[in-house]
C-alpha cells in the first residue's frame, strides 16, 4: 500500500488495559497492517505492557505512560513522538487512545475507534468508527450528529481457521464444562456457577473449569463452594494457551449479560467446541440459535443450565452445532475474509479525510 511514493502509515494504539481478547485484536490489526505493506506504529500504555514475547513481530513499537484521559502532558509527549513518525492515520482501541490520540495529532489526521464492547459513548469523539457488530453501529447512528455523520464500517473480529475443516473430536468421561475470561460481572460467570449448580443438585455427572482472573475472583469462588461445588469446578487461574483450554473442555458456556463481539466464541468454534451462549446482542450477530450454537437467557441461570444438559446429553446435536458454528465462523469471521473488510474501511477513510 503506498500512498505518494511512500507506505501509509498508520498509529495502532491501546493506552489503557491491553489484555485478553483486545490485545490479541490489537496484535491481529498490526500483523496484518503491516503484512499488507502499511508501516505501523504500536503505541502502548508503558504501566501496562505487555510481555515482550507477545509483541507482533516486524512491527515498531512505543510506550507512552499516561495516567488517564485527561493526561495533557503525554498527549504533548505523544504529538512530539507522532510527528517524527508522520502518520496517516491512528487506530484507537480503547476511548483513553481517542482522547490522547485526539489532542496529540490535532485534527491532522483521521483518529478510528475500534469499538470493543457496548459503551461506545466516549468513543463518540473520533473521526470515524469499525463497529464489532451492526448493533454497535445503530448505537453510534443513535447519538446524532455528528457521530451519525462520521465513517462508519462494520468490522467483526477475525480469527484463523486453520485447513477449513472442522477437528474432530472425543468426548470426556465425565463431560467437561469450561467458562473463559475475565471475571467481571458483566461476563456473567456468576450465572455460570449458579447453572452448575443446579446441574450438580439434578445430579447429572460433570466436571466443569472457569479459566480466568480478576476482582471477582474471590467471589466466585466463594459461591462455587456454597453451591457444594469444590472438586466439581476448577479455578486454574488466568489461560494465556486458549488452544489446550480448548481441547480440554467438551462444552463452552460464554452467559455474558453484555457482549461486543467476543473473540471466546471464535475460539471455541474453530476448536470445534460446541457452545451455549448467552442472548447478549454480540452473540446473536455471531451464531443462530439452535443452528450454531444454543441460547440462553441473559442472568438466567436455570434457562443456562437447561440449555448446557441439552448439549451434554445429546450427542447428536452438539455434534451438528460444532460442525455448522465452525463453517459459519469460516465463512463470515476467517482472517482473509475480515482482513479485507479493514483495508477497505481504512483506505476508504483516509480518502475521505484528504478530500
Amino acid at each position: 500500500m503506498d500512498r505518494n511514493d511512500r507506505a501509509i502509515r498508520i498509529v495502532n494504539s491501546v493506552l489503557g488495559d491491553a489484555r485478553g481478547g483486545r490485545w490479541q485484536v490489537v496484535c491481529e490489526y498490526s500483523r496484518l497492517l503491516s503484512q499488507h505493506g502499511f508501516q505501523v506504529l504500536l503505541l502502548l500504555n508503558a504501566a501496562r505492557a505487555p510481555d515482550p514475547g507477545q509483541l507482533p513481530a516486524g512491527v515498531t513499537v512505543e510506550y507512552l505512560r499516561n495516567h488517564g484521559h485527561y493526561d495533557y502532558l503525554a498527549a504533548r509527549r505523544a504529538r512530539r513522538r507522532l510527528q517524527a513518525f508522520g502518520p496517516d492515520l491512528a487506530i484507537a482501541h480503547c476511548s483513553r487512545s481517542v482522547a490522547l490520540l485526539k489532542r496529540a495529532l490535532g485534527g491532522r489526521v483521521p483518529v478510528v475507534a475500534v469499538t470493543h464492547s457496548d459503551k461506545v459513548r466516549r468513543l463518540l469523539p473520533a473521526d470515524a468508527y469499525l463497529p464489532l457488530t451492526a448493533h454497535l453501529a445503530q448505537k453510534i447512528r443513535a447519538a446524532g450528529p455528528p457521530a451519525s455523520t462520521r465513517p462508519c464500517y462494520v468490522v467483526p473480529n477475525m480469527i484463523d481457521t486453520g485447513d477449513g475443516r472442522c477437528p474432530p473430536r472425543s468426548r470426556h468421561a465425565p463431560l467437561r464444562i469450561g467458562a473463559l475470561g475475565r471475571f467481571d460481572p458483566v461476563k456473567g460467570f456468576d450465572v455460570f456457577i449458579d447453572a452448575l449448580g443446579l446441574l450438580n443438585r439434578r445430579g447429572v455427572p460433570f466436571q466443569a473449569v472457569l479459566g480466568g482472573s480478576g476482582d471477582e475472583g474471590p467471589r466466585l469462588q466463594s459461591r462455587a463452594e456454597q453451591l457444594g461445588l469444590t472438586g466439581r469446578l476448577e479455578f486454574p487461574g488466568w489461560v494465556d494457551a486458549v488452544d489446550d483450554f480448548m481441547a480440554g473442555i467438551d462444552l463452552l458456556c460464554v452467559p455474558a449479560r453484555s457482549d461486543a463481539f467476543g473473540l471466546t466464541p471464535l475460539q471455541a468454534a474453530v476448536a470445534g467446541v460446541p457452545m451455549v451462549l448467552s442472548n447478549a446482542a454480540g452473540h446473536l450477530e455471531m451464531f443462530r440459535d439452535g443452528e450454531q450454537a444454543l441460547f440462553s437467557e441473559i442472568g438466567n441461570a436455570a434457562s443456562t443450565a437447561q440449555q448446557i444438559q441439552r448439549l451434554l446429553t445429546d450427542e447428536t446435536l452438539s455434534g451438528q452445532l460444532r460442525q455448522a458454528a465452525y463453517q459459519r465462523v469460516v465463512e463470515q469471521f476467517s482472517t482473509g475474509v475480515v482482513t479485507e473488510k479493514i483495508l477497505q474501511a481504512i483506505v476508504s477513510i483516509i480518502d475521505e479525510s484528504n478530500k
